[in-house]
Parts: structure tokens; C-alpha cells; sequence
């Protein structure tokens, strides 16, 4: 089964979405040989049986599904070896992902991490309380495919902000303890210092690990930061 461009306007069978936005980054319907598959300028369609991708298009139009059987060995490379999880039984279906930057995310820290007070080189546990914005985008569908989509109909950007502020907690802990090492700061000292560590931050390449989403962060900022010996209250 595959995807063939048309040329002419056809109006009858045409599966597309419309509500791909800043909240959602995929979203998935089941079609059937015949179907019209309209690709916007935002979008990369994927479509896949079985767990299986079966083809996968960037460039906008609309495509029709054909049962075909067409060789393309540099498809076959990439893709012949993607399972997608959990998607073994599944009929015939199209995945449209979100290309677009997705904007304004916002994130807020509050956890404890270890820090190793350079004075006497004892590590204690020390709180930060941390709010800020990212950006990002998918720059590959298939790490996407395999690492998230499943069973799934649709995915938002909600549930990526538990990934990435992990990655940012493990970053600052890693930053903290390089600041202190490098300036020789004791845990008093610490919280002058929170412009280094903000520069340090934003030159660890915490944001690879997403890459193994195929997420790409494309802007990171820190609004707010601060650092206490206890834990910060919200009410």
C-alpha cells in the first residue's frame, strides 16, 4: 500500500486534519485503499498497518491509497526495521504530525538536588524553584513513531512537559555542582551566582536526550530561579 500524488482536485473520500495547532503534535485516523490523504504545508503524513510504516510524506497535496507494489530500497532502509509499540493488530491508518514550532510552553521547577558544598565537600540536598518558556519542534517522525505513537489517536504538548522538565532538573543539578567546583562556592554563596549557573545551563546539552523523541528544543529561558535549603510552598 501506497501513497500516489494526484494532480487533479478530487473532493470525494479526502481524509484531512484541521486541528493541528499549538496543543497538538499528532493526531491519527484509520482509512482504507481509495481514501484521499490532503497534506498541508504544516504537516508530514505517515502511514503504517500492522506496526508497520508503509509510507511517509513531506511535500503538501493530496495522495491517494493504492494497493501498489513498488520497491524503494532508501525507504526500505530507514523504515523497514520500525515496529511501532503496541501497534501489531492495528488496521490501516494515517498519522498526521504537527511540523509547526510549538510555542510558549511553559514549565515550572521545584525539586530537591544534590549539591556537594565545595567548603567541607559534604553533599547535602538544596531546593530550587525554577519557571521559564521553551519552543520546540518534531525533526524526526521516526523516533517519534517508535518511542510514543502506539495504540495513541493523538498526542499534545502537555504530556512532553514531564520529559523535558526532567531533563531540565538533571541539567541544573549537573550545572550547580560545575558552578561550585569552578567558583569554589559554598551553599550560602550559591544563590549570587544564579547568572553563571544560567549561562551554564544553556550551554549543557540537556535537550539531546529529547532527540531520542525526535523533539528538538529550538528556544529555552529561564524567568524565574532561585535556591533554598528548604522546600518552596505554593498555594
Amino acid at each position: 500500500m501506497k501513497l500516489i500524488k494526484l494532480e487533479e482536485a478530487l473532493s470525494k473520500n479526502i481524509i484531512e486534519c484541521k486541528d493541528l495547532n499549538n496543543d497538538i503534535i499528532f493526531r491519527k485516523y484509520n482509512i482504507s485503499e481509495g481514501n484521499i490523504i490532503k497534506v498541508e504545508n504544516n504537516q508530514i503524513v505517515c502511514m503504517s498497518e500492522k506496526g508497520r510504516v508503509l509510507d511517509i510524506k513531506e511535500e503538501s497535496g493530496k495522495y491517494k491509497v493504492q494497493n501498489i507494489d513498488e520497491t524503494d530500497e532508501e525507504f526500505d532502509k530507514k523504515w523497514k526495521d520500525l515496529i511501532i509499540r503496541k501497534s501489531e493488530e492495528e488496521d490501516l491508518c494515517i498519522i498526521f504530525f504537527n511540523k509547526n514550532v510549538i510555542r510558549h510552553n511553559k514549565y515550572f521547577i521545584s525539586d530537591p538536588i544534590k549539591y556537594k558544598n565545595w567548603k567541607d565537600e559534604k553533599e547535602v540536598e538544596i531546593f530550587i524553584n525554577l519557571e521559564g518558556y521553551y519552543d520546540f519542534k518534531i525533526i524526526d517522525p521516526k523516533m517519534l513513531l517508535s518511542k510514543i505513537i502506539g495504540l495513541r489517536r493523538y498526542f499534545t504538548k502537555q504530556e512532553l512537559i514531564e520529559k523535558v522538565r526532567k531533563y531540565i532538573v538533571s541539567s541544573i543539578e549537573e550545572g550547580i555542582n560545575e558552578i561550585s567546583e569552578e567558583y569554589k562556592l559554598d551553599i550560602d554563596t550559591l544563590t549570587q551566582n544564579s547568572d553563571k549557573l544560567e549561562v551554564k545551563l544553556k550551554q549543557n546539552e540537556y535537550d539531546r536526550k529529547l532527540e531520542e523523541y525526535g523533539i528538538k528544543l529550538t528556544y529555552f529561558d529561564i524567568k524565574k530561579f532561585e535556591i533554598t535549603k528548604k522546600k518552596f510552598k505554593f498555594f
